[in-house]
């Protein structure tokens, strides 16, 4: 999931970024402060061999990740399309001499068997299909032949399990009628395409993913061994604008782990 204070954000193009990017945590949270995401780092630091071993972080941002990369890895390649984002990240990790930070877009990257582990953090989400086809195909493309990919992608169905959630709150003091209604008003169903997985507000479009959906693109795209663990999110109001339920199990974004 990819929040701000008010809204969810969605994906824009680089100028969209670059902008943001100013004030970045005025308006985003990212896994990196909302979220648990221990699940990531056990998976970088049982990666065999990793001290010898190549990494590379497309989609990085502002390289929250450079740091531990460069500590458990040889050589670390991070990059994002946003040419402010990438002047952060490079401030952030000019001081790791084993680190490489440069502008490129995922869609029109071209790295051959570069990288023994690629990391995709939440960069995935443009609104085109082709696009999404685009990027897996180059983030597959860049790995070396049996590289593992670790990938968190926001999931449809913790939207889903969401509403569920505002629904049988409804249905306590209300009846069901109306406690359909006022859940789906809640919910801003009319800005979901639950069949394609997209939450639109006005021309602003950020793609969620089914587990089945993952599976199928990433079986397609040439990656085997593909499997699932959850990043789990607070309820603290602070790290999203949904209607927080303390006593339940949290949102989550979908953890894949895949083999080349």
């Amino acid at each position: 999931m990819i929040y701000c204070q008010v809204h969810i954000v969605f994906y824009m193009e680089m100028n969209d970024w670059n902008e943001i990017s100013k004030s970045y945590h005025e308006w985003i949270i990212s896994p990196f402060q909302g979220a648990d995401i221990d699940p990531l780092y056990e998976r970088l630091e049982g990666v065999s061999g990793r001290r010898e071993k190549s990494v590379a972080d497309f989609g990085c941002g502002f390289f929250y990740l450079g740091k531990f990369l460069s500590e458990h890895y040889k050589s670390v390649h991070g990059s994002d399309f946003s040419e402010e984002m990438v002047k952060t990240a490079r401030l952030i990790n000019g001081r790791f001499k084993n680190v490489r930070i440069m502008r490129e877009d995922m869609r029109t990257m071209r790295h051959d068997e570069a990288f023994d582990v690629v990391v995709i953090v939440n960069s995935v989400i443009m609104p085109s299909l082709k696009d999404i086809k685009k990027s897996f195909v180059n983030i597959h493309r860049s790995l070396k032949r049996g590289g593992s990919a670790f990938m968190i992608l926001p999931s449809m169905e913790s939207v889903i399990y969401h509403g569920m959630l505002l629904l049988n709150n409804e249905l306590a003091r209300r009846t069901e009628e109306s406690a359909r209604k006022t859940a789906k008003r809640r919910f801003e169903k009319r800005k979901y395409d639950l069949f394609l997985g997209y939450y639109k507000d006005d021309d602003q479009t950020q793609k969620f993913y089914y587990m089945h959906e993952i599976q199928y693109l990433l079986k397609k795209t040439g990656f085997r061994d593909i499997r699932f663990d959850k990043v789990r999110y607070s309820w603290d109001a602070g790290v999203s604008d949904f209607q927080p339920f303390p006593k339940e199990d949290p949102l989550w974004d979908w953890l894949v782990t895949a083999k080349k």
